[in-house]
């Protein structure tokens, strides 16, 4: 019975999707906030829609450059979706958008210096990743380019298998993206979600196997957001990954009823995303790893099945940049993990760090 209550509420809370028609192009407003994403999709583009994608698995990367305004009334760590026409004072809306080669978007990055590269996860359509990464962008006030990398999700409860394959499919690509920008001398942090982690690990575990320490520098860190990895597989990946200059961090929620699901529809006996942190075994997976796990379960869940629960870091960032007062999120009961497998209290400084890189 409780893996098809878990179903029902996955269902419930993406039977209203977003569709292409949220990504029309409107005018902005004078004045209005934008954040303006890089994007790197392996979809196939779609026929119907300018600039949107579908869920086929394309032959090449395609690059972009999306502007989105942030209407004057959003609130952290929120998405107000348009209905109908995107209304930009009311929605976030696209208000500028072009293709770009390659080249350009090496360029668009290197004028920065630095990139955040957001790497979705399961179930996710183009756009609902495109907002995302805004929303992220817009609530931390992060600096460097903010790169979606977007992988081609069947965006359906059902296509968890057809997921699998098509991170699989898309490893290759985000190790050419990571390369190009780490020849162009661009530091960049991965934050990446739920199934998405799998790739993001994958795709640094592949730079270590093919002796690319020159692209890894430039990884300063990576970021695990509700990871869908079974911990005997993560154990796997990292022993054949070079360190990267800093631990490899874990968000985690020991109530995630995605990856509760998950683990069911994968017989797996533990995820990395939902370990309790107060666990021995938790413990030895930090110290044997050097990983800093963060527990997240006492942070707002959006859609109530706490998978998502990271979104709402870059939300209570901009309240840590003022050090001279007390933490004003040290009552939310986030324990951090450190690498010598000893449980710290600082709550969410990790997480608000990187986070601003």
């Amino acid at each position: 019975m409780r893996i098809i209550f878990l179903f029902v509420l996955l269902a419930l809370s993406s039977c209203t999707r977003p569709g292409p028609e949220t990504l029309t192009l409107v005018s902005r407003h004078t004045g209005q906030k934008t954040v303006t994403i890089l994007v790197a999709s392996v979809r196939v583009p779609s026929h119907t829609v300018p600039y949107a994608f579908t869920a086929g698995r394309a032959d090449r990367l395609r690059y972009l450059k999306v502007t989105v305004a942030i209407p004057p009334g959003h609130k952290p760590p929120n998405i107000e979706w348009p209905k109908g026409t995107p209304d930009p004072t009311k929605a976030f809306a696209v208000v500028g958008r072009e293709e770009l080669s390659q080249a350009q978007f090496v360029a668009e990055t290197r004028s920065e210096g630095a990139a955040g590269i957001f790497v979705h996860g399961y179930n996710y359509n183009y756009q609902e990743a495109l907002y995302r990464l805004a929303q992220i962008t817009a609530d931390s006030g992060m600096t460097g380019s903010p790169i979606l990398f977007d992988w081609p999700s069947q965006a359906s409860i059902t296509g968890y298998v057809a997921d699998r394959d098509s991170a699989a499919f898309a490893r290759d690509d985000l190790v050419s993206v990571l390369t190009v920008l780490g020849q162009s001398n661009v530091k960049t942090t991965m934050l990446a979600h739920s199934m998405g982690a799998w790739l993001a690990v994958e795709s640094i575990r592949q730079l270590s196997l093919m002796g690319r320490r020159d692209v890894l520098r430039k990884v300063t860190q990576l970021i695990l957001a509700a990871p869908d990895i079974d911990v005997d597989l993560l154990r796997k990946q990292l022993a054949a990954t070079q360190p990267l200059s800093q631990p490899i961090v874990i968000l985690a929620s020991k109530d995630d009823m995605a990856l509760s699901l998950s683990k069911r529809l994968a017989g797996s006996a533990a995820t990395a995303g939902s370990l309790d942190i107060a666990e021995p075994r938790t413990k030895m997976l930090a110290k044997e790893n050097n990983l800093e796990i963060i527990d997240i379960s006492s942070l707002p869940s959006l859609e109530g099945t706490n998978h998502d629960r990271f979104a709402a870091l870059a939300a209570v960032y901009p309240q840590l940049q003022n050090t001279g007062e007390p933490n004003p999120v040290a009552g939310t009961g986030a324990l951090v993990l450190n690498g010598a497998g000893a449980i710290v209290s600082a709550p969410l400084r990790i997480g608000g760090t990187i986070l601003a890189k």
